[in-house]
């Protein structure tokens, strides 16, 4: 699969990550006040974050990088319980005359089969993993967010969930984590576009998920 190492954050990186993310003044630079807020530190301290040359290593602590570009822990937390869930979920269907699933998922249509595709968000820099039961409803909307670049069908809505965890897994080092006045759907699900392609078909099939 991909490379973990991810990209080198340089000055110029970062700079277009916080003005996509988080916001432009009306000169379209960074809008240092909002990033200072969300980060709970000073203007002047994101200001030198973004001190030096386009190419330098921005004068960023990790940990401020990843509190600025990651969801809140406790929103990735719920996702690895779902994620968790929906990999317990996957085994009890597969126990023998279906005695471990539960009415309710059938009623949901979560046994159905679903889809897991990858959107190219039209005018942002960035890709999302969405997943649907593949209505033409559903398919209309995420057309509308984007171009769809990759698309599969899994047995059921577990294992799509499982699936999209497993693509976020991959990217991680390139997830970013836009403001919802940036980005309203789906804003946990979202990584730079100039990761590495992830082929859905092949992740799934590498994860045991088809």
């Amino acid at each position: 699969m991909t490379s973990r190492r991810g990209p080198r954050w340089t000055r110029k990186r970062l700079e277009m990550m916080l003005r996509t993310c988080y916001g432009e003044t009306e000169r379209g630079g960074v809008d240092v006040a909002v990033v200072a807020e969300a980060c709970g530190v000073s203007t002047r301290t994101v200001r030198r974050w973004l001190s030096g040359t386009n190419r330098q290593l921005a004068a960023i602590p990790s940990p401020r990088l990843a509190q600025l570009r990651l969801p809140a822990p406790d929103s990735e937390l719920r996702s690895q319980q779902q994620a968790d869930y929906a990999r317990d979920a996957i085994t009890s269907i597969a126990l023998p005359k279906g005695r471990g699933i539960l009415p309710a998922w059938r009623d949901r249509g979560w046994l159905d089969t679903h889809v897991v595709a990858i959107v190219d968000l039209a005018g942002k820099p960035w890709r999302q993993v969405v997943i649907s039961n593949g209505s033409a409803r559903s398919m209309k909307e995420f057309r509308r967010r984007g171009s769809i670049v990759d698309l599969t069908t899994l047995p059921t809505r577990f294992h799509g969930v499982v699936l999209a965890h497993e693509v976020l897994q991959e990217v991680e080092p390139w997830r970013v984590h836009p403001r919802p006045q940036i980005l309203t759907q789906g804003r946990t699900q979202v990584w730079s576009d100039d990761a590495p392609a992830v082929d859905l078909s092949v992740l799934a099939v590498a994860r045991e998920l088809k």
